[in-house]
């Protein structure tokens, strides 16, 4: 019986055949839905996509191919990984190559033989799973283990072998604990990326404090045509594109009630239903949870479930601030310029010691993600090959010298010699924090050196997450 219960319309007009194999493969353990022709077959995919379409090549009301070829550019443009099964007469190798130049996965013969199409069925599903698992590959996902290793930090060293001995066991639940900023999602792609059987498979994120409840669940568990007023399609959640991987569930104290109890249920039977589904799914994935909060205060407050709490709270991890462990600032910093230099096409450049000085003196209150900001700002404002002290921007706590010199020194360099120039974004942005440190962060003053309103200094600190 397969693991995730996957769906499939079967689109033929011989009755008999829908009925006999409606019956064996819901035996088999797949979620059957039929249609005798296109005009029921269009009605039935619109209240709900499948994960594999077995359609006939003939219909009575148009021809098969050409109904596969419009839901398979339906299925890109949705986004849905759906298998096509093409059913033809025997040994019709004309319609077998046509159905196949059109999109199709593969094709069957009539009579058909359970145990083959059973075969073909699980090949299709496997093959389009591994397709997604070399995608999320293919788009470059960060090097975190390398990353987190290099850290000189004993504190952090012990932190990450306990994550390494949690990732070996592949389904046990981790609460990841640390303020903001201190990198609670690297630390949840490094468990996943060191767990057998899962790092290959996709990792997926939801930051619960970002979005309502209501949207929470429907990102979560997916929804069915017509489950609110704007679902228009059906959608697939994160549950069921993570199948295989792995889920991090950022800010789980900011969860809303009607969430946790179905998060529960997915914790303890990896059962769920679509929002607006009528039939259960099954998943396979491990929960990573994380947040800044205290969850246990927030269960006393009953805010947060308690049995929810024992069931994410299975291992704890908990993130020492970046002022706990100054030895990681240089290096951290070294290696965000790294990145930086390289993404802007920028000569690699070294950090000088009236900077680093400056960097190590500050207590980085947004930790490691201020960090992060600030050599990014620096490496767009510095047009030497070396970071200076003129360069970096720091928040309120800290010093920064006037604005000015590295705004005024990019403008005066020769961009043929300085590669790359930085766009009007990047120097939007960071001129609006060099501002911002200038005014001691008092939003008012600031707006007025600029000469915008307070709504738009408020909107520029938004847009360009300088809070």
């Amino acid at each position: 019986m397969p693991d995730v219960s996957p769906s499939i319309l079967l689109i033929d007009d011989e009755k008999s055949f829908r009925v006999i194999l409606e019956s064996a493969l819901t035996s088999e353990g797949y979620h059957v839905r039929t249609a005798a022709d296109v005009r029921s077959a269009r009605q039935v995919w619109s209240e709900g996509a499948a994960d594999l379409v077995i359609v006939d090549r003939n219909l009575p009301d148009g021809d098969g191919v050409e109904l596969l070829d419009a839901l398979k550019r339906e299925a890109v443009e949705r986004n849905l990984d759906t298998t096509f099964l093409v059913v033809t007469a025997y040994a019709d190798v004309d319609n077998a190559v046509l159905a196949l130049k059109h999109g199709a996965d593969d094709y069957i013969t009539k009579p058909v033989q359970l145990p083959d199409l059973l075969v073909k069925l699980r090949k299709g599903l496997e093959r389009r799973a591994l397709e997604r698992r070399v995608q999320a590959l293919r788009r470059g996902e960060p090097d975190v283990v390398s990353i987190l290793r290099r850290t000189k930090s004993q504190r952090m060293a012990r932190l990450l072998e306990m994550a390494e001995r949690v990732a070996a066991s592949p389904d046990t639940p981790v609460l990841v604990q640390g303020e903001s900023g201190t990198g609670k999602d690297l630390v949840a792609r490094f468990i996943h990326a060191l767990t057998p059987g899962r790092a290959d498979s996709t990792f997926v994120e939801l930051n619960c404090a970002a979005i309502s409840e209501q949207l929470a669940e429907s990102e979560l568990f997916g929804h069915e045509r017509g489950a609110f007023t704007d679902a228009k399609a059906a959608k697939r959640g994160l549950l069921e594109l993570a199948d295989g991987g792995t889920v991090f569930l950022d800010e789980i104290a900011d969860l809303g009630s009607t969430v946790q109890a179905k998060l529960l249920r997915v914790l303890e039977t990896m059962r769920f239903r679509r929002v607006g589904g009528t039939h259960d799914r099954t998943v396979d994935v491990r929960v990573i949870s994380a947040t800044h909060r205290d969850l246990a205060a927030a269960v006393e407050d009953r805010t947060f479930r308690l049995d929810l709490y024992h069931r994410l709270d299975v291992f704890h991890l908990v993130l020492p601030a970046l002022r706990e462990r100054p030895e990681d600032i240089l290096p951290l910093a070294q290696q965000f310029m790294t990145m930086t230099s390289r993404r802007l096409g920028r000569p690699l450049k070294t950090i000088a010691k009236d900077a680093a000085d400056l960097l190590l003196a500050y207590p980085f209150p947004g930790n490691v993600r201020e960090l992060r900001n600030v050599i990014e700002r620096a490496v767009i404002l510095e047009p030497s090959a070396q970071l200076t002290r003129a360069s970096i921007v720091l928040g309120p706590h800290g010093s920064t010298p006037p604005v000015g010199p590295g705004i005024d020194a990019f403008l005066r360099v020769d961009l043929d010699d300085a590669g790359a120039p930085p766009s009007l974004r990047e120097v939007e942005a960071a001129y609006v924090a060099r501002v911002l440190a200038y005014a001691g962060w008092n939003k008012t003053r600031a707006a007025k050196l600029l000469g915008v309103t307070f709504p738009t200094i408020q909107k520029k600190i938004q847009d360009y997450d300088l809070g």
